[in-house]
């Protein structure tokens, strides 16, 4: 009796689990999805490297 209880548990679950994959691939995607941009500022006189100057 508990073997059929359990196996009744799996293939339930096994079912569950196929008929929601089912209703994933079959639903449509009517998703719209919004693109964000973003905008670098480029400053040309600033450096990020360390300049040493040396004298001969």
């Amino acid at each position: 009796m508990r073997n059929n209880i359990l196996g009744g548990m799996v293939i339930f679950f096994v079912v569950l689990a196929c008929l929601l994959m089912i209703d994933d691939i079959s639903s449509q995607k009517n998703e719209k999805t919004e693109v964000i941009t973003s905008q670098v500022d480029d400053q040309k006189d600033q450096t990020d490297l360390a300049v040493i100057e040396e004298e001969d």
